[in-house]
């Protein structure tokens, strides 16, 4: 919502926030082997793998990620205190091959990564509005990481120009959570309904409200309804979220 954050601001004061979120956020990127690419707007544009490459660079982007979004507290704090309203962030992490180097014009070019992994990296950093969440990774992104590093499975996504489902993850610390969400997600891709909404009742027991939980119960109970031999996938199409 940083356009609607940004009318109620002078010009000067949207400068001044976006300078203390990039400069807040860019240290963070660098301290994981991570090149920042550029900033959009308000975003953050982000890379690992190049120009050196790294083996970790799933790892070393999630725990950037993670990084980022526990440095968003003090910062907030430091924007309440300069009399500026307090921002908030999503991430979107997603892991594949692209081209890297100088792209532009002949007049003008810039250093930077193309390719349809960014696009569905963008698609995720949105996504995280229908979840609740503040980070997204794909399964791809995942696979690549250390078991450590916990992560509970929320949905299959398909997101907009795509066909092929993505199931998403987001950081989480809460095994009970984790399990459980987990357990509701292959229950309710094998159609065991009662399974699913018993597994997303704990998750609600340990995060009332949780929204990524909630949407699941919601495709259940519309799933219970469908006639016998309706088309049925387990998967959403993210134009519906």
């Amino acid at each position: 919502n940083f356009t609607a954050l940004s009318e109620q601001l002078t010009a000067e004061q949207t400068v001044e926030v976006l300078t203390t979120y990039f400069t807040a956020m860019t240290p963070l990127v660098h301290a994981t082997g991570g090149t920042v690419d550029k900033f959009i707007g308000d975003a953050v544009m982000a890379f690992w793998g190049a120009p050196l490459d790294d083996a970790q660079h799933a790892e070393h982007a999630v725990r950037a990620a993670i990084a980022m979004q526990r440095a968003m507290q003090p910062l907030d704090s430091d924007l309440r205190s300069r009399g500026l309203p307090p921002i908030h962030m999503r991430i979107g992490l997603h892991t594949g091959r692209v081209v890297v180097g100088n792209v532009g014009s002949e007049q003008r070019f810039s250093y930077t990564v193309i390719g349809d992994a960014v696009n569905l990296a963008a698609r995720l950093e949105g996504a995280n509005k229908a979840f609740g969440t503040g980070i997204l990774l794909s399964a791809i992104t995942a696979a690549q990481l250390p078991s450590s590093m916990a992560l509970r499975a929320l949905d299959e996504v398909i997101v907009k120009g795509k066909t092929e489902p993505v199931r998403v993850f987001t950081p989480c610390e809460d095994a009970a959570v984790r399990d459980a969400s987990q357990a509701a997600l292959d229950a309710f891709c094998a159609r065991d309904w009662d399974r699913a909404e018993l597994c997303l009742a704990q998750v609600l027991q340990r995060l009332p409200g949780d929204l990524a939980a909630q949407r699941l119960q919601e495709r259940v109970a519309a799933a219970r309804v469908l006639p016998a031999g309706a088309d049925w996938s387990p998967a959403v199409s993210l134009d519906k979220l």
